[in-house]
């Protein structure tokens, strides 16, 4: 739903950067351009990359037939969500512009255990999930009766996240498993894949057990569950477009690719300077700062005066590691129908999920594409990089091998001849977020050690002048697209908080 807004009128209209395009930031400028001309005099976003969406990102011409295919976020996780209310708002739009019989929404089995899953029964597609063993060669479906698996689904769906402010600060997730759970040894590589990989960070003993239980007590108070994805044509790239589409009708707002800020110079109540890389210069007001983690914590943006210490230690208190996806093309289905995502334990790629896309040929033909999408977080995904790196020779690329591996694993796990797996690959893609330099990793997950007034920390603005959005910014979970979202909105209303309700 478009937000109705009413200010009053402001002596002088606030002119306002926002560094970044990611989806906080498009929600930011959406907030902010809400208010009248005499309170918001311009909204300047300023990308440093090629793209706006930040982390949302697509490639439209590896599929055929107009379908869009993600390379960061995909999933939706969690219903009644400012997210879903873009779904909502644009639903007969992007309905409209499918083909026959297809869907808007798919529903999502959840697999992964830190999702909370496996979940009960399949999809109402009849789609389900599957764990292979790797070190046994067995693959479990979601329901099976496997007493190690049972006992491994028993514990985590069981767990007494329960802990007082304050406590189990210092303490792991993977300390605290390890101290109250009996976790079946066959079962580590699944904890590790269905948990670790999932969470962002392999090493359970670096994810914050107190920020954890706060995570998912917020999520359960706040979120309809539920996970669900976008038609493959439309694509969680269609939210961007809608942001962007929603912010641009208005003449006030201006958005500059590839303009990488070098310096911000800033004064208290006097508003800042922000100098790019190649020289350009623009003045504002109020500066939103939608940029991840490592930005901050590797100086890659110099500040004058530098930020204060606490801020600078508090964005240090979330870790953002690798994140990979590698994206596989097939001209027929090489896994079970109904099965929509792998679990794979002591497997080079610990996450991989399945679609089919329909498409029509120059004849109309309909037909199908079948891509299989592999997912690598953290250790898996540096050890993935290394293991491309030490084999490149100069007649094998990097996809090459990537392709390889893909090959191999789908064909030990569903037990295909390698053959028949080889004559259907058509092509692969491969997308590394830990080698974009302004953005440096996949998503954040909370270090061992964090507490809630890092995260207020992390939000907290700075002499009237610098505001922090972004889904690290979340005081309530982050991790998500509908967190980043949160903040973006947030950051904007304390501008005008502060600003408007302090006009003489």
């Amino acid at each position: 739903m478009i937000q109705s807004c009413i200010s009053e009128p402001h002596n002088t209209p606030l002119n306002i950067a926002i560094v970044g395009a990611g989806t906080a930031a498009l929600q930011a400028a959406e907030t902010l351009l809400c208010h009248p001309h005499s309170v918001v005099g311009s909204v300047t976003i300023l990308e440093a990359l090629s793209h706006v969406g930040g982390r949302i990102k697509s490639d439209d011409s590896f599929l055929p037939d107009g379908h869009r295919l993600d390379l960061g976020a995909e999933y939706i996780h969690g219903l009644g969500t400012m997210l879903t209310d873009i779904v909502q708002e644009n639903k007969s739009k992007w309905e409209e512009s499918l083909g026959p019989g297809e869907e808007l929404l798919e529903d999502i089995f959840i697999v992964a255990h830190a999702d909370g899953g496996p979940q009960k029964f399949p999809t109402k597609d009849g789609k389900y999930g599957v764990y292979y063993l790797g070190q046994e060669d067995a693959l479990l479906q979601h329901d099976s009766d496997d007493r190690d698996f049972c006992q491994l689904n028993e514990v985590l769906g069981s767990l007494e996240w329960e802990c007082d402010d304050g406590d189990r600060v210092d303490q792991s997730v993977g300390s605290y498993l390890e101290e109250n759970v009996s976790v079946p040894i066959r079962m580590a590589g699944i904890l590790e894949a269905g948990f670790g990989n999932t969470a962002g960070c392999s090493d359970l003993h670096a994810i914050s057990l107190s920020a954890t239980i706060d995570f998912e007590k917020h999520w359960e108070e706040n979120e309809e569950a539920g996970d669900v994805r976008l038609n493959s044509r439309i694509g969680m790239i269609g939210i961007i477009d809608a942001q962007r589409e929603k912010i641009e009708k208005d003449n006030r707002c201006k958005i500059f690719l590839e303009w990488k800020v070098k310096q911000i110079t800033w004064e208290e109540g006097s508003g800042a300077n922000i100098i790019s890389m190649d020289g350009r210069k623009i003045f504002a007001d109020k500066v939103i700062l939608t940029v991840p983690p490592p930005i901050i914590t590797m100086d890659q943006i110099k500040f004058s005066p530098p930020l204060p210490a606490w801020k600078s230690a508090a964005f240090g208190m979330v870790g953002m590691d690798r994140a990979i996806k590698v994206i596989s093309k097939f001209t027929k289905r090489l896994w079970p129908e109904n099965v929509q995502s792998v679990i794979a334990g002591d497997m080079l790629i610990p996450e991989m999920w399945f679609r089919e896309m329909k498409v029509n040929t120059k004849d109309t033909v309909e037909s199908s594409t079948f891509v299989a999408v592999g997912f690598l977080t953290s250790r898996a995904a540096d050890d993935f990089v290394r293991i491309l790196n030490q084999d490149l020779t100069p007649l094998k690329s990097k996809e090459d091998m990537a392709a390889n591996i893909v090959k191999d694993q789908l064909s030990k796990i569903f037990k295909l001849n390698r053959s028949n797996v080889e004559d259907a690959y058509e092509s692969l893609i491969m997308f590394d977020w830990g080698d974009v330099e302004t953005i440096r990793g996949g998503y954040v997950y909370p270090k061992v050690g964090i507490s809630k007034q890092h995260f207020r920390q992390m939000a907290q603005s700075l002499g009237n002048v610098l505001y922090f959005a972004g889904e690290a910014t979340n005081t309530g979970a982050c991790c998500t697209v509908q967190a980043a979202m949160e903040t973006g909105k947030r950051a904007a209303n304390e501008i005008l908080e502060v600003d408007v309700t302090t006009s003489p």
